[in-house]
This record gives C-alpha cells, structure tokens and sequence, in this order.
C-alpha cells in the first residue's frame, strides 16, 4: 500500500490511515469480531475518530471497500480498457489480428489480478475481497458495480468473440479462467505443499505465469 500523502490535510491523512489500519484487522479477524477500539489502535488515532469520518464500524467498512474498488481500478483499469478498445473492433476485420491481441491483453489482465492474489503486500485485500464473496454485504455490491461486473460482462463478450456462439455458455468458461488465478490465495497453503513450494517468490511466479498463459491459449481455441 502506498503511504498517505503528506501534503494532504491532517483529516485526509487521518482517515486514510484509519482505512489502512481497517484493512488489516478487518482482513484479520473479520467483520464482527473487529471492534473500532482495535482499529484505533492499529491506526494510532483516537477511537472516536471513527464516528466523526465514518459514522461508525460499518461506515469504515465500507469506506475502506471505496477504496479497495478504486485501487483495483487504478491498478487494473487500463488493462480491462484494452479489452474494451479490442471488442470494438469490427467483426469480419483481421481476426488473426484480434485473436493474437486479444490473447494477449487477456494475459496482461490475468497476470495483473494474479499479482493481486499471490503478492504479500496485497494479502489484506485478497483476503478481504474473498471474504465477501463468502459472506456477501453491502460491500460486495461496491466491488460488483464499480470493478467486478464490468471486467466480467468484457471477458464474456470476448470470450464470445472468439469462440463463436457454439462453444457453450461463455460465462462458464470465464468462470473456469479467474478460478485458475484465485486458487492461489483461497487454497494457498494446500497449493504450496502439493507443489513443494515454501512461498511465491519471483521464480515460483514465473513459472505460474508460463503456465496461465499456456491456459489461456487453450481456452480461446475457437471451436470448429
């Protein structure tokens, strides 16, 4: 995470260091077990802080999931907006062309998101993200509309585009991709011991890259 901004008011600063020391005990010990006694300590602010920013433990919540939305935005954003630009591309041009920018944009896109999933200095919003998609709250409604929906809605039509309307139900294959990238931290542990690895590092990492783009080849054939 990136430190606040210095020369940002002592408010602003403030309440981005409450929403930083949010995600780490939300993504700890859950909603319900965390306490706003336990964030204001974390945060190394005054608990009332809180109420006055947010209204409370639920506002904070959903605040910090503002900002998880936002940062997935920034960080993802251009890539899903190269799908985008290629889906606009008219049918019948060069589709050879399209496939093989395709497949590599959709790399980039997955490659990005594994990052989110295998990094260390992302694990809070991983955990937190995955938690919600167990758990549902409002906060789940902030990730759908402002990130997940629109990054789902452009795999399906590309997947669409690229496989041909014959190839079954293309949300089901979109399904099959992110589930390859969020095995690595929703069964972590299990993923480390059965490869015999003791972490993610640089090396292990290469060679799941190797690996995901080898899948997402696959998994665009068009079907004849």
């Amino acid at each position: 995470m990136k430190p606040p901004n210095p020369e940002r008011s002592r408010g602003d600063l403030t309440r981005d260091a409450l929403i930083l020391a949010a995600m780490t005990v939300f993504g700890r010990d859950g909603f319900h077990a965390t306490t706003t006694r336990a964030i204001a300590q974390e945060a190394k602010v005054n608990q009332a802080l809180i109420g006055y920013h947010f209204g409370g433990k639920e506002g904070l919540y959903l605040a910090m999931f503002e900002h998880i939305a936002g940062q997935l935005g920034q960080r993802l954003g251009p890539l899903v907006d190269d799908i985008g630009r290629l889906l606009e591309t008219p049918v019948g041009a060069d589709e050879v062309n399209l496939r093989s920018q395709a497949e590599a944009a959709l790399v980039r896109l997955a490659e990005g998101m594994l990052m989110l999933m295998t990094r260390p200095e992302y694990a809070a919003w991983a955990q937190l993200v995955l938690r919600e998609q167990q758990n549902p709250t409002q906060a789940f409604e902030i990730l759908y509309e402002r990130f997940m929906g629109r990054v789902l809605a452009l795999l399906e039509q590309l997947v669409r585009r690229l496989r041909g309307e014959s190839a079954g139900d293309p949300r089901l294959l979109v399904v099959t991709l992110l589930g390859q990238l969020l095995v690595f931290r929703a069964a972590r542990t299990g993923i480390l011991r059965f490869l015999g690895w003791p972490r993610i590092g640089e090396t292990e990492l290469a060679a799941i890259q190797a690996q995901l783009r080898r899948n997402i080849a696959a998994l665009l054939l068009p079907v004849a």
